[in-house]
């Protein structure tokens, strides 16, 4: 047993031996790894606390399917983009998604705090970023809304812990996904920061454009529609009314061209920004 873990890991430690109940015995578990102190003399056990959690979770998740009970409600992509925030305890993941979103997330110097997903929505400059922070039990229930995001958002406060992220992406199959890493966040004076610039890569990095539509004789939409980078004028007619395209005529397009207001065809590649005005007959 690593040195330095507190009286209370131990009488956990018997109380989650000694139960039988699958769903107490997880419980019991998620009590186990927040009072695991953080340090290099308790990596294996953290480790191997996880191998036991992945290993009961999906034990339930079969007695669950046997019994005919329904799953419990994932948290969703519900928003144009899906990012989720990962990083080990006390690395500033809940700090930074009430900066972002105001979420309603508690923050605290006791580490793993957040035993649960916890999602929030940010407007950005016509999109809906949807964030949501992983606890850092990395339970492979959890991983799974990661597989789903658009983006991955790494908060690291050493090079020792972003290798470790790292071997856990790779456990997860997450290696290969699109990913920023924010070195030292916790660290920062967050107070009356300015996240544009993190917003801006976050949608640059997810390869998507903001199109913002222009009824003709009206003004411009404020909530852009997010596309694919590389859409054409056909694939945002599609999004909006695919019946458009029988009838259609041409798009105007304004931008900060010396061109704004020409005339286009179907096939134009739209551009972050653009704004459409759509003719049809």
């Amino acid at each position: 047993m690593p040195a330095n873990l507190p009286v209370e890991w131990s009488i956990i430690d018997e109380k989650y031996r000694r139960e039988k109940d699958l769903a107490k015995k997880i419980e019991l578990l998620k009590e186990l790894m927040s009072v695991t102190p953080k340090h290099k003399g308790t990596e294996n056990l953290m480790a191997d606390l996880r191998k036991r959690m992945s290993r009961l979770e999906e034990e339930l998740e079969k007695k669950s399917r046997r019994a005919g009970a329904a799953k419990k409600e994932v948290i969703k992509k519900t928003e144009d983009l899906l990012i989720s925030i990962l990083g080990f305890t006390q690395s500033g993941k809940s700090t930074l998604l009430k900066s972002l979103t105001n979420a309603s997330v508690e923050i605290n110097s006791k580490p793993y705090t957040t035993k649960e997903p916890i999602t929030g929505v940010c407007f950005f400059e016509g999109a809906n970023i949807q964030f949501v922070e992983i606890p850092s039990f990395f339970f492979k229930k959890h991983m799974n809304i990661a597989h789903t995001s658009d983006l991955l958002l790494i908060l690291t406060n050493t090079k020792q812990e972003l290798d470790k992220m790292e071997e856990i992406l790779k456990e997860n199959k997450l290696d290969g996904k699109n990913k920023i890493v924010l070195m030292n966040f916790i660290n920062e004076n967050i107070e009356n920061k300015n996240y544009s610039e993190l917003l801006n890569e976050i949608i640059k990095k997810s390869d998507v454009i903001r199109i913002f539509t222009k009824p003709i004789g009206k003004e411009v939409e404020k909530k852009a529609i997010v596309l694919k980078s590389r859409s054409s004028v056909k694939d945002l007619i599609e999004r909006i009314n695919k019946a458009w395209l029988k009838n259609f005529r041409f798009a105007r397009i304004f931008d900060k061209t010396p061109f704004s207001g020409r005339k286009v065809g179907l096939e134009y590649v739209l551009k972050d920004g653009d704004i459409v005005e759509i003719h049809v007959l």
